[in-house]
């Protein structure tokens, strides 16, 4: 198990340029997080940067150093280009935005889909932790 404080988060809400601070949407929360806490993630985020191109599709561009989002952009300009030439037939594009997505993720879910990869013991004992809901203190 890894220490408590490490899933300890002193959060403190940092109001919007120009936005009226009555409404409570109108500010942007930062975490702070424990120093030992953000070292230990850094190392399992390195990792799994080695592991994750075989896990992620490549039309994914967001997560990996060595795709970029400009290869999506010249998917969408190549598929336009080809319907515009080709008027007989019908498409639709469709784009969406999941906004807050990190708020809606199943993570029981996402515990089930790292076991299932087999990262090995250091990624087990991490997940554990990294899944579990942290102690937010307020300021």
């Amino acid at each position: 198990e890894l220490p408590r404080s490490w899933r300890a988060a002193y959060i403190i809400l940092i109001p919007k340029e120009g936005a009226d601070t009555i409404h409570i949407n109108n500010y942007r929360p930062i975490s702070l997080l424990n120093a030992d806490y953000k070292i230990f993630m850094n190392l399992m985020a390195e990792r799994l940067k080695k592991m994750l191109s075989r896990y992620i599709h490549t039309d994914q561009n967001g997560l990996l150093s060595a795709r970029q989002l400009k290869n999506n952009i010249r998917i969408v300009l190549d598929t336009l280009e080809y319907y515009e030439a080709h008027p007989e037939k019908q498409s639709t594009l469709v784009f969406l935005d999941a906004q807050k997505a990190f708020d809606k993720v199943n993570w029981e879910f996402m515990r089930q889909q790292v076991k299932e990869m087999n990262f090995g013991k250091i990624w087990k004992n991490g997940r554990i932790t990294i899944f579990k809901p942290r102690s937010p203190g307020y300021n």
